[in-house]
């Protein structure tokens, strides 16, 4: 499906156009009954008027809008996820819109700042979930789907995931066009998989919502919380798992990942990884470059103890090893 998409993007003629249309229409509606509209009657709002206007009649784009923002539903027993930025401040009232137009009250049960993601929690056994996407690459189409500002039509805007490793490897880049009113929504396959939930939005940034880009916090790094998160718990800063080992400058003898830097007192250390191996699998999987790497630890869990293989020149000859790795958490700065 994604091949067809960019085989027919790169054609101007008509019957091209429409087929693009078309795939975008369909996936707009297998969607969105799985996206829901969120309007937020706040106390106090610490993304309000922010002074950042300073371009003239164009100010109000730093502040945060009155309109619904989006959700996306995970659960058929009523949890929704949204960005946390859409919920945060001291609230009177959260109302949940669902596709059919019926209005709910919503809990907020807990959320992850550093993710920018929270749960929500309505009365409702009902609405479809979307299945979650098995892989993403750079390049890969992708589509946000959103509610707003007309609660009762989805809105969609297209585009490809142009990193994977932001957010401290949290989330996807995507030029997708995220804005105030689909953040929260799910950014998706062409398949209508569930890719991430569409976040990050920094109204105090010089150039308001977004500079082009946007950002979706990955589902997998969401699965990793969300226990946490129906228990009500608040995180204000995610913990991340940590092998303790800095990239060298690579050699054409091996194929893998030269081990630039080991930190003393690091899992890496303790575990007798020294500068100058190269790894080549984690967990039995190949790694191509340190950012494959990283990613393969960060879906880890601290505590976890992991196999890295890698190999090691000892008297001119290349020996191949396996050690035991006990992740611990990233310290702190």
């Amino acid at each position: 499906m994604t091949l067809l998409l960019a085989l027919l993007l790169v054609q101007d003629d008509g019957p091209s156009a429409a087929a693009v249309a078309r795939v975008l229409q369909a996936l707009r509606e297998k969607v969105g009954k799985s996206v829901v509209a969120i309007e937020v009657d706040r106390e106090t709002d610490p993304e309000g008027r922010t002074g950042g206007g300073s371009f003239g009649t164009h100010k109000d784009y730093y502040n945060r809008p009155k309109g619904p923002t989006s959700g996306t539903v995970i659960d058929e027993g009523g949890f929704i996820l949204t960005s946390y930025f859409n919920v945060s401040g001291k609230l009177r009232r959260i109302v949940v819109t669902a596709w059919d137009g019926k209005e709910h009250d919503a809990e907020l049960l807990g959320f992850d700042q550093s993710r920018d993601v929270a749960l929500l929690k309505i009365d409702r056994k009902d609405l479809p979930t979307l299945p979650a996407a098995k892989e993403i690459r750079q390049g890969d189409f992708v589509a946000v789907v959103g509610r707003s500002p007309d609660k009762s039509t989805p809105t969609i805007n297209h585009g490809i995931v142009s990193a994977t490793m932001r957010q401290k490897g949290t989330a996807f880049q995507t030029d997708a066009e995220l804005n105030y009113g689909n953040v929260g929504g799910p950014l998706v396959t062409l398949r209508g998989e569930l890719v991430g939930v569409a976040g990050h939005i920094r109204p105090r940034e010089p150039w308001g919502q977004s500079g082009g880009v946007g950002f979706a916090t990955k589902f997998s790094e969401i699965r990793k919380i969300l226990s946490d998160l129906k228990e009500k718990k608040n995180i204000v800063e995610a913990k991340q798992p940590w092998l303790g080992i800095g990239p060298g400058a690579g050699t054409a003898e091996v194929q893998g990942i030269e081990v630039g830097q080991v930190v003393p007192g690091s899992p890496a250390e303790k575990a007798g990884l020294q500068s100058g191996d190269v790894i080549v699998e984690i967990d039995g999987s190949k790694v191509a470059d340190f950012d494959e790497l990283r990613q393969k630890i960060l879906e880890k869990r601290i505590g976890e103890e992991v196999k890295v293989k890698f190999k090691r020149k000892e008297k001119g000859k290349w020996e191949e090893k396996e050690v035991k790795v006990k992740l611990e958490e990233r310290p702190r700065g």
